[in-house]
């Protein structure tokens, strides 16, 4: 009878004894809430006191002021008529056990084709409190040409 109580213990922390995903996951994240064009999506992504460097002459600092940013793109603006993808396997290094660096490229698509001078390289800095990675900070740059 002990089999039984135990299988049922096991089955019921399961669910909290899951591997919390990495920030290799960061990047499908981000797209994920860019693509849905929904401000608060990105509200999941960003630590309050986060930093967001869309162009090199901004600077967002707060998860609140980034989120009112992504709206203001994102709701009736130029982005909503966008979508973005990865165009290459994120590069993820791993810092300290709770912080790392992601660099990966994306293009941005209107109708589904890259728009011309849209293509961009980011990169992010996670960090992981209590199992879960945000974006502490971030910046958009022009996607240098291929050597």
């Amino acid at each position: 009878m002990r089999f039984p109580a135990l299988f049922a213990v096991l089955i019921l922390l399961a669910p909290g004894m899951a591997q919390a995903a990495g920030p290799e996951a960061l990047p499908d994240r981000f797209i994920a809430a860019w693509n849905a064009h929904d401000p608060k999506a990105f509200e999941a992504l960003y630590t309050p006191d986060a930093v967001w460097v869309p162009i090199a002459e901004e600077r967002t600092e707060g998860r609140e002021a980034i989120v009112s940013e992504f709206a203001k793109v994102h709701v009736g603006g130029w982005a909503q008529k966008t979508t973005i993808t990865k165009k290459d396997v994120p590069e993820v290094r791993l810092l300290r056990p709770d912080v790392a660096t992601i660099f990966f490229h994306m293009d941005f698509l209107m109708n589904g084709q890259p728009v011309q001078g849209l293509q961009r390289a980011m990169i992010l800095v996670a960090t992981a409190s209590n199992g879960e990675w945000k974006i502490s900070a971030g910046q958009l740059t022009k996607e240098s040409p291929a050597k």
